[in-house]
């Protein structure tokens, strides 16, 4: 902030007290540079990313400095000196449907540089946190404010957000069977990122229990008697489905009012399919999301 103040001082006009228009001009073209954090990238002109990311940055989200992620272009990595980051790519471009595989691909690094996932204009592609050690390590890409009127594919799982970045809806073609385990700073983070009120749990999207990423990509405000209750009941069937070795595909649609970021229901869809492939099993809800306040004052 400083240096901006330096060379304000240098332009202004100490007899008309006002910024020349070269000094005016000038420092405008300084503050775009100094946030540049596509410059050198096939997409450092797209308004959509740079805007979404300067977002990012300001938003804070812990001790985390998202200002310090790094972005590069996939077909410019280096086979050689960059061979991990490139095979993690090519494995990560696989998930891609083939239609939006050509384009422009960057890949994304952490502050410590590791490697993160896959970005494009509409796309991220990106393997969620794993739990080591007793511990459930996030990936901070996925930790953050989401792309707007994008598609996440996370594990094997696809997320959707509209023009404010808030997820509308969520689809696995198959779950796992498989405890991913809790990040417990990042769900109780979730609450507070995303307007959660009083009585609110952080609700996984994908449960935990079938192995439903511990990022703020699958989490949203639910209320507590909802999370522990009705959609805990049809999580329990998609569970129990799974043990007898079915097939079971999971959807929500995530219902929003106006602008406001915490949702208000929740649309859910399991189905269960024998070893040849036929639906044998829909269970199906239209959940309530009101915060308890309000839920009450419409029984009364």
């Amino acid at each position: 902030m400083q240096k901006y103040l330096i060379f304000c001082t240098i332009f202004v006009d100490m007899k008309r007290n006002s910024i020349t228009r070269g000094g005016l001009l000038l420092l405008l073209c300084l503050l775009l540079v100094s946030f540049a954090p596509f410059k050198g990238t096939s997409l450092e002109k797209s308004a959509k990313l740079n805007s979404w990311w300067k977002e990012v940055v300001r938003t804070k989200y812990g001790n985390v400095d998202f200002s310090t992620f790094k972005f590069k272009d996939v077909s410019r990595l280096d086979k050689k000196s960059e061979k991990a980051a490139f095979n993690q790519c090519l494995a990560l471009m696989k998930r891609v449907p083939a239609y939006a595989r050509s384009g422009r691909w960057l890949a994304v690094f952490d502050n410590r540089g590791q490697f993160c996932g896959i970005l494009s204009e509409r796309m991220i592609v990106a393997d969620a946190g794993v739990k080591k050690n007793g511990e459930v390590y996030v990936n901070m890409f996925l930790n953050t404010i989401h792309l707007p009127q994008a598609k996440y594919l996370v594990d094997n799982i696809s997320y959707y957000t509209d023009k404010l970045g808030r997820i509308t809806r969520v689809y696995c073609p198959d779950l796992k069977l498989k405890s991913r385990g809790r990040n417990q700073f990042s769900q109780k983070y979730s609450v507070k990122f995303k307007d959660g009120v009083k009585g609110d749990n952080c609700g996984h999207l994908i449960p935990q229990a079938l192995d439903g990423p511990a990022e703020q990509i699958n989490y949203v405000p639910q209320r507590r008697d909802l999370n522990s209750g009705e959609i805990l009941e049809l999580e329990k069937k998609a569970i129990n489905a799974k043990k007898h070795g079915r097939k079971v595909s999971y959807e929500i649609r995530i219902l929003y009012r106006g602008n406001e970021k915490r949702p208000y229901g929740f649309e859910n869809n399991v189905k269960v399919y024998n070893q040849d492939g036929k639906l044998i099993n829909n269970y199906s809800g239209i959940f309530d999301n009101s915060p308890q306040d309000r839920k009450h004052s419409k029984n009364r």
